[in-house]
């Protein structure tokens, strides 16, 4: 006799051999023992969690000779030929490739007819999701009101695909995903009546790597048995058959991440794709251990949750390496790059960014010295002084701030304006000069126009770039409406993006008028006497409002010409 796959061999066949779905074996015992049998079932839940077993379980509950019953015998010619799959009265119908409206046709016209050895004619239709619309609209009539010995059970993985006309005439059963211990349980009594040696690290990641499903685990123990034939399944069979990383090999990795040791990450990296390991197996190992750090780290008393690994001294020791802010971080970059993995051309670039960017961490430490920094010049500013460096401030920080050349003013504007208080002047850049400022403004120009931004650039080309730091650009405008039109989010979002082309910072952009930081005055020559002219009346020309304006856009001097 050919040889049965273990998921075939052991598939429940009654109601208490059903692991992991009492719920739904409970509810329809009782449904049975009562004569409430309803006459269209929808089960829902994911892969191998019993669906289909449990259809078969109810149609040999109906036609069991010895029934209904919620305990079929199993012993019965109806109930050997239902688990034989022979019965007449019994259809199994794949919908993904009997999906079309002449299938369902069919159907109706079968199902008129009585059944040929049990009471109930059962329609199992497995995966009814893939049915077109037509189909089910052609469902829909026999499905409400079939004939009394007809019982309709709709299995599928994908409950949200069904039409909710044709969820509404069903009983809805939804499964749930089998506990870890409920498939260590199960494979532990397959393994004994099958006379497998199976260590118990074995069956335990089994179970997990299961993922809730038992005729995924099944398989694996299968496969497992097949690997080495007779000798003891061990948890090492299961990574090498399963390409798992393994616990230590995490470890290790988790270690160099937390001496911030970029090296030995790299080469612990390297030496994994050498044996011939999944990197984003690995990505996926590394999520599951950051997520058990972090659950031990919140709650060390924790139990009855599934972590990646049990061994709490581990988990102790290395979770007090990190604060839970690095590891939600952790958890955010390695998910993000096992995502990016499926598009990457090179993988492997993907999972060394992630890595490096995770050795290159900032820590707790370091923000809460940079926001003491903020707020000592936050304090300096309060008080009306320069927004200087704090004490101890590191030798490119501390250079005094060179306020950039003065705007063109027209000559009688200082006197007939009011005078102005002068504002605390922008963040010196760290080690810029005014002509590195002109270069790198002249570049963000050249960049703009260069992409095609031309009315961005018509726009900023009025302006000038007074200060740079690592996190703002200060740039000064003559005028408010290039000003205030630069502020706008459009173009300062181009701007932004372009000035951290040009500087590889990424900065804020900040917009002031010339007016608000007037240059300092130079020193006043020496006294000479001079002989005073003449006083002239103003030229009711020259102080005309248009005329001021357009000097403060465009700079330059009003000249007087006399005509004779």
């Amino acid at each position: 006799m050919a040889y049965v796959a273990l998921y075939r061999k052991w598939r429940p066949q009654d109601f208490d051999s059903l692991v992991g779905q009492e719920h739904v074996s409970i509810t329809l015992k009782n449904a049975i023992a009562t004569g409430k049998i309803a006459h269209a079932f929808l089960f829902a839940g994911p892969r191998g969690t019993g669906k289909t077993s449990t259809a078969k379980i109810l149609a040999k509950s109906l036609n069991c000779q010895h029934g209904p019953t919620a305990n079929p015998c199993n012993s019965c010619p109806n109930c050997e030929r239902i688990t034989a799959g022979t019965s007449m009265d019994v259809f199994e119908i794949d919908a993904a490739s009997n999906r079309g409206i002449d299938e369902i046709r069919d159907l109706r016209e079968t199902v008129k007819f009585a059944p040929v050895d049990g009471r109930y004619k059962v329609y199992i239709i497995d995966e009814v999701h893939m049915l077109t619309t037509e189909a089910f609209n052609a469902l829909l009539k026999t499905l409400e009101e079939p004939p009394a010995h007809v019982v309709f059970v709709l299995a599928t993985t994908e409950p949200h695909k069904i039409p909710a006309t044709i969820h509404s005439r069903c009983q809805r059963y939804d499964f749930r995903r089998i506990g870890v211990k409920e498939i260590e349980q199960r494979l532990a009594d397959v393994a004994e009546h099958s006379g497998l040696k199976v260590m118990p690290e074995a069956l335990r990641l089994i179970a997990v790597q299961a993922d809730g499903g038992m005729r995924d685990a099944l398989s694996i123990l299968d496969q497992c048995a097949a690997l080495d034939a007779g000798e003891m399944i061990t948890a090492a069979h299961v990574r090498q058959l399963l390409g798992l990383i393994g616990y230590e090999w995490v470890w290790q990795l988790t270690d160099a991440m937390a001496e911030r040791d970029a090296h030995r990450v790299l080469l612990k990296l390297d030496e994994l794709i050498n044996l011939g390991k999944d990197i984003r197996q690995l990505l996926v190992e590394l999520a599951l251990h950051a997520r058990s750090l972090m659950l031990y780290k919140a709650v060390p008393d924790i139990e009855n949750i599934e972590m990646y690994s049990d061994d709490r001294t581990v988990l102790a020791a290395q979770s007090a390496k990190f604060s839970h802010e690095e590891l939600v971080k952790m958890l955010e970059v390695l998910q993000t790059a096992a995502n990016e993995m499926k598009w990457a051309v090179e993988p492997r670039i993907v999972v060394e960014m992630a890595l490096i960017s995770l050795c290159r961490r900032t820590t707790s430490t370091d923000v809460a010295a940079l926001m003491e920094r903020v707020a000592a010049l936050e304090a300096r500013v309060a008080d009306g002084l320069p927004a200087a460096a704090p004490p101890s401030p590191s030798p490119a920080a501390s250079q005094a701030y060179t306020p950039p050349a003065p705007l063109r003013q027209p000559v009688n504007q200082e006197a007939a304006a009011p005078p102005v208080k002068p504002a605390v002047p922008p963040p010196a850049p760290s080690g810029a000069s005014a002509a590195n400022l002109n270069d790198i403004w002249s570049a963000v120009l050249k960049e703009l126009l260069g992409s095609g931004k031309r009315s961005v650039h018509a726009c900023v080309m009025q302006g000038q770039l007074a200060g740079l730091t690592d996190s703002q650009a200060v740039v000064r405008f003559s005028a408010s409406f290039p000003k205030e039109r630069t502020e706008k989010d459009d173009y300062r979002t181009i701007v932004e993006k372009t000035l951290a082309q040009v500087t590889g910072k990424q900065v804020r952009l900040i917009c002031s008028l010339g007016m608000d930081m007037p240059a300092p005055k130079p020193a006043a020559p020496p006294q000479q006497t001079v002989a005073a002219a003449p006083e002239r009346p103003p030229d009711p020309g020259i102080e005309h409002p248009a005329v001021k304006q357009a000097q403060i856009m465009f700079g330059g001097t009003v000249i007087k010409i006399d005509e004779e």
